[in-house]
């Protein structure tokens, strides 16, 4: 009792040396007279760092909990440049002993010797010899004095704060940035970290948002990529990357295929029933094309592509291959084949030049169209052939000329362009042979649009529907239904596969067929007369 009678009276002072001090003045002066007392070398501690900071966290409130004094006392440590950190911490006992919390300056506590008892291999330059050393270490603590007292009053949950000490017998940091402690992020803060790495939002990216929610936000570049490693090694559960992404794929109910060689996965396929749907919906052209670069096998990841009558993509599948070889690719595609029923017919394929693709499409898909893609031929050209003109404005004429041949939209006008770039451009052999022996001889049929226009499936925007371009005649109606069928009602059709597969429609597809059509030329033909006056 006697202590604790001593600790309230002096509540305000400094225990320094086995003696009460109770000003900043008192404590500088036992400092200057005990300046060899404790090891204060190299910690920037000297005798004109003492600096008084009682006012400003006194406070006379009365803080319903002990985290709201804890928030209350590191808000106004941040205000001031100051970490204050837990020292000591009690949840009370039997009889009239109440919880209470004392909390200190980050650098309170004893001052360790740089060199420290570790040693450490490093090389010599001299003989190339590994050699002991000690190894360099340092601490921020300083004997520190300054001491903040919480504790508990009353019967229920209400706090007081008093300060036991205001002191610092060191320099205040200008910035907090770069302190652990106090640039932790809150569990606010950690949620939202969490959703935008779900979303594939950048590091850099998350940062701004959490500082520009709380503009006392310290946090830095480190923080958020411990905060992410540390939830993804919660996530995993101690799987690794391949068994954490199979099991992903069966919680979330994707379809997925695997080849393996031994306990090392070589291909990977996956997708979604959705996306199936949708692709035997709209099975009128599919976009194939492999990416590099989005793992650390290095693996090429083969992504299919669907288009809507909309002209809008989707995803039809993703495939991990090990190689770009023609097995993968059958592989691959023999499994997208399987996912497909006999009615669902693929009209158009779009690839690159992957000779190894382009043969196992013909293998798999036999009555397919295939076709390639034009902005990989250009950049062909433009890397193969740009070199080998003389002057910029040469280029231009030539590519210009090459982009008209590529658009011909009749064999005639092909051959007539043909003939004006070789007696155009005749000094420049070596770009008409580039453009001959790869692309046009053995692919013109493939991406020249007086060949590829036969089989591509025009889609009209929804500007006919409101009657431009629509001359009012019967196959223009027709024309005009189909763009409503499928544009308008691919949700319908949508549900009735999934109606149909789940067992509850029995009727035909020619039965929703008709009725579709019905009701879309319905729509026309109200329309037209709208239109012509006729209603």
């Amino acid at each position: 009792m006697r202590y604790e009678f001593i600790f309230w009276r002096f509540a305000s002072s400094v225990f320094h040396n086995g003696r009460w001090l109770h000003s900043a003045h008192q404590y500088q002066t036992r400092l200057e007279q005990n300046q060899g007392d404790a090891p204060t070398e190299g910690n920037n501690v000297g005798t004109e760092c003492v600096m008084d900071y009682s006012d400003q966290f006194t406070t006379y409130s009365i803080f319903n909990g002990r985290d709201a004094l804890l928030r209350w006392a590191h808000e106004q440590g941040k205000l001031n440049n100051i970490v204050i950190v837990i020292k000591r911490s009690d949840y009370g006992g039997e009889g009239k002993r109440r919880p209470r919390v004392i909390l200190a300056c980050e650098r309170n506590g004893n001052y360790k010797s740089c060199k420290s008892s570790e040693t450490t291999d490093i090389r010599s330059d001299a003989n190339n010899d590994m050699k002991k050393c000690a190894r360099d270490t340092g601490t921020k603590k300083c004997g520190c004095p300054f001491l903040l007292k919480g504790v508990n009053i009353g019967d229920g949950d209400d706090w007081k704060l008093e300060v036991v000490c205001g002191v610092h017998n060191h320099p205040i940091s200008e910035y907090l940035q770069g302190h652990s402690f106090v640039g932790r992020l809150t569990e606010e803060e950690n949620a939202l970290l969490l959703d935008m790495s779900k979303s594939l939002v950048k590091p850099r990216d998350i940062l701004v948002t959490i500082k520009d929610r709380d503009a006392m936000n310290v946090s830095t570049m480190k923080t958020i990529y411990n905060v992410r490693i540390r939830n993804r090694t919660k996530e995993f559960a101690g799987r690794t990357q391949m068994q954490q992404l199979l099991t992903k794929l069966s919680e979330h109910n994707y379809i997925e295929w695997h080849r393996t060689s031994g306990d090392i996965v070589t291909d990977l396929f996956w997708t979604h029933p959705i996306n199936i749907d949708i692709l035997c919906a709209f099975p009128h052209a599919l976009i194939m094309d492999c990416t590099y670069k989005t793992n650390r096998y290095h693996f090429p990841l083969l992504q299919i592509v669907g288009v809507t009558s909309t002209n809008m993509t989707f995803s039809v599948a993703y495939v991990y291959m090990n190689a770009e070889k023609e097995d993968n690719y059958i592989w691959a595609l023999t499994a997208l084949r399987s996912l497909l029923d006999d009615n669902c017919l693929l009209g158009v394929i779009v690839t690159d030049q992957e000779l190894a693709l382009m043969n196992s499409i013909t293998s798999i898909f036999p009555k397919a169209r295939h076709l390639l893609c034009r902005w990989h031929i250009n950049k062909g050209v433009l890397a193969n052939c740009k070199k080998l003109f003389g002057t910029l404005k040469q280029w231009k004429q030539f590519n210009e000329d090459w982009n008209t041949l590529v658009g011909s939209k009749t064999e005639e006008e092909y051959w007539h362009c043909l003939r004006q770039i070789k007696s155009k451009f005749s000094e420049f052999q070596k770009a008409l042979e580039y453009i001959h022996e790869n692309w046009l001889n053995p692919f013109k049929d493939r991406f020249v649009a007086a060949w590829t226009d036969t089989c591509s499936i025009r889609w009209t925007t929804t500007e006919a529907i409101d009657g431009d371009g629509c001359d009012g005649s019967i196959s223009e109606m027709v024309r005009v239904c189909w763009v409503v069928q499928w544009g308008m009602s691919s949700s319908m059709v949508l549900r009735w596969r999934r109606w149909q597969r789940d067992g509850f429609f029995d009727g035909s597809a020619m039965e929703v067929v008709v009725n579709v059509m019905g009701c879309a030329i319905g729509c026309v033909c109200k329309r037209r007369e709208f239109l012509m006056g006729w209603g």
